[in-house]
């Protein structure tokens, strides 16, 4: 069986790009497979922008390689990398129509006018906005601007489809719609995307694969998944989701389990995929939702507490919980009625299992 990376569409090793004295891409490593969705996420000036800008061809690295269907890439021009870009600004011509902003790639290709029609119509199908040809991108909701920006990038069945945050200037609502959609028309035509975001929950959505970036680099590359609930780092745990990262030493541990005792002496059991050594500084990754509240069964990691705060967020209630030594532990749940009654304070018992207790050396 073919694996995904002996499907390369995308392929970069140790990218390097350095703006004066600034290094803003170091030693970036990594590949997008066929049809799958890559995202790139990470604070602002994490370097996520400038990797993309690089593989596309705005920039030029100072170090390192890129491979398009296993060409060498690195250094040619934009027009000749068989890439599709959409930006957050849509970048639409204003006194075209969306025909002819969508068919603008293809003219500049020479394609046949019969060609160039017939792909135009079957993309503008694609995202469900053929009614729309005859109009004027000022005529255009945003959301329909954004659908034809990506029909544009679609048309001409390019390798590669890079995305620069491009629901960053949408409402809530309708970014998650159009999330949904991205996704709908990934799956089922198949197509290569390399997206940018900041948006932790936009990237769980979206992606097959993450790519974490920090200071430049890359701090982890792996599925939702592996990203949430098996961080490498503490920024890692810290910045995909809320977690409650409790400060501690080993104080013990085998081949499956982790011993650490909280500043607080209480001790606890978790995970690792690190060799970590008796006495080593650590902190346990705790995610507030798998902490159960007044448990009845038997779990590896037990606290007593008193709850501080109850605030109610929409589906979800997070309960704000201290112990007497001073730890603070978060639970979430979903909400199952008003919270008024939940609040104020009252004793708890907390309880969560090893295998949802994640130990991560301290940076």
């Amino acid at each position: 069986m073919t694996s995904l990376q002996d499907q390369k569409k995308l392929e970069v090793r140790a990218l390097r790009k350095t703006y004066g004295d600034f290094v803003a891409l170091e030693g970036a490593d990594l590949y997008l497979a066929d049809g799958e969705f890559l995202t790139l996420l990470g604070p602002s000036g994490s370097g996520k922008t400038t990797l993309l800008l690089t593989i596309a061809g705005l920039n030029e690295p100072d170090g390192g390689e890129i491979r398009i269907d296993g060409q060498l890439a690195t250094y040619l021009p934009p027009f000749k990398r068989d890439i599709g870009m959409v930006f957050q600004n849509y970048a639409l011509f204003p006194h075209m129509t969306i025909f002819d902003n969508v068919a603008f790639a293809l003219k500049m290709r020479k394609w046949p006018a019969a060609k160039i029609r017939e792909a135009v119509e079957k993309v503008l199908e694609v995202v469900q906005l053929p009614h729309l040809a005859s109009r004027y991108p000022r005529q255009l909701s945003g959301g329909q601007q954004q659908r034809i920006a990506l029909a544009r990038a679609m048309v001409y069945e390019p390798s590669v489809i890079l995305m620069d945050e491009p629901l960053g200037a949408l409402d809530k609502k309708l970014r998650d719609q159009l999330q949904l959609e991205i996704k709908r028309l990934h799956q089922e035509h198949n197509i290569a995307v390399l997206y940018v975001t900041h948006d932790q929950e936009e990237a769980l959505v979206m992606s097959d694969r993450i790519c974490l970036m920090r200071d430049g680099r890359i701090e982890q590359i792996g599925t939702p998944d592996d990203l949430y609930f098996r961080p490498q780092s503490v920024f890692a745990a810290d910045f995909l989701g809320e977690a409650n990262l409790l400060a501690g030493q080993v104080v013990g541990c085998d081949s499956e389990r982790v011993a650490v005792e909280l500043t607080d002496g209480t001790r606890v059991l978790g995970v690792s995929d690190h060799s970590l050594l008796k006495g080593q500084k650590v902190s346990v990754m705790v995610r507030p939702e798998t902490v159960s509240l007044d448990v009845d069964v038997i779990l590896d990691n037990r606290v007593e507490a008193r709850v501080t705060d109850v605030i109610m967020t929409g589906g979800m209630t997070q309960t704000f919980c201290r112990a007497a030594s001073g730890l603070e532990i978060i639970a979430k749940s979903l909400t199952s009625g008003p919270v008024g009654a939940q609040s104020g304070d009252r004793d708890v018992h907390l309880g969560w299992s090893a295998e949802r207790a994640v130990v991560l050396p301290d940076n």
